[in-house]
């Protein structure tokens, strides 16, 4: 009497379509999703599972040399993983189909400011120096293709050898923390031994109404020119010490970018 041979026959074009998903060219698969607008892609090299991207261009910025690894690990919770390396840094990334939420851990990006001038636009007095942001968490849901918003923020930026554009001068490091709190954001400021001792907090409510207290101590032999430049922002308090008070409201079309609960 014949066996039954349908379970094993199953069981192996199951694993057979596996094989000949995860070996697919990326660029064939890139061709059939609709990327969202201002974002391009070039020099799109390997499988799905692992390869090499040459430059991701998002609203005009490059973002070179990266380097992806799938975690088929991440299967099993029915996530879609990714280790992402790149010329600037690394970061961990999960996307979950059945929520529509790409969970960022462990981001970790280096950039000089003269980098990043492309996104600041016009600026008065430009900031010199480098940028490192550590993020132990970033969520960010998906609406459609053109339309997400950021929730869960949760980590820090570091300005490091501090200066100015056109000034001689490092004033040392400087540290940003962000984390959700109570359906808001809260931010403290503060400095890392640096020239200007600086202490500071602040608030963004779900309603855009932000709030920035920092308390500055400047030293006694600071450069005039970034003197100068302190008391465009800062009110003098004392000798050498300084004020920053801001209440106000932001943009709603900023607001409505971020979550600041875990519910859409």
């Amino acid at each position: 009497m014949m066996k039954p041979i349908w379970k094993p026959a199953l069981f192996f074009v199951f694993c057979l379509a596996i094989f000949l998903i995860i070996n697919l060219p990326v660029g064939l698969i890139l061709n059939q999703l609709a990327l969202p607008k201002n974002f391009k892609l070039n020099g799109v090299k390997g499988q799905i599972t692992s390869g090499r991207i040459a430059t991701v261009e998002a609203y005009n910025f490059p973002i070179r040399d990266i380097n992806y690894q799938a975690d088929l690990s991440c299967l099993l919770s029915l996530h879609v993983c990714y280790q992402i390396n790149y010329q600037n840094g690394r970061a961990h990334v999960s996307f979950n189909p059945l929520t529509n939420i790409t969970q960022i851990k462990q981001f970790d990006v280096k950039y000089s400011f003269a980098e990043l001038f492309p996104l600041m636009g016009q600026m008065l007095v430009k900031p010199a120096g480098e940028l490192n942001l550590k993020f132990n968490q970033i969520n960010i849901h998906h609406h459609n293709v053109n339309q997400i918003k950021m929730g869960h923020i949760d980590g820090l930026a570091l300005w490091r050898n501090a200066g100015v554009v056109g000034e001689d001068i490092n004033l040392g490091d400087y540290q940003f923390e962000v984390a959700r709190e109570d359906s808001s954001y809260r931010f403290k400021l503060t400095d890392r031994q640096a020239v200007l001792g600086i202490d500071g907090t602040g608030r963004l409510k779900s309603n855009g109404e932000y709030l920035l207290d920092i308390k500055i101590q400047a030293n006694a032999s600071l450069d005039d020119n970034i003197r100068s430049m302190l008391a465009l922002v800062a009110q003098k308090k004392g000798l050498n010490q300084y004020v920053i008070y801001r209440q106000d409201q932001l943009p709603q079309h900023f607001i409505r970018q971020l979550l600041f609960s875990d519910a859409l």
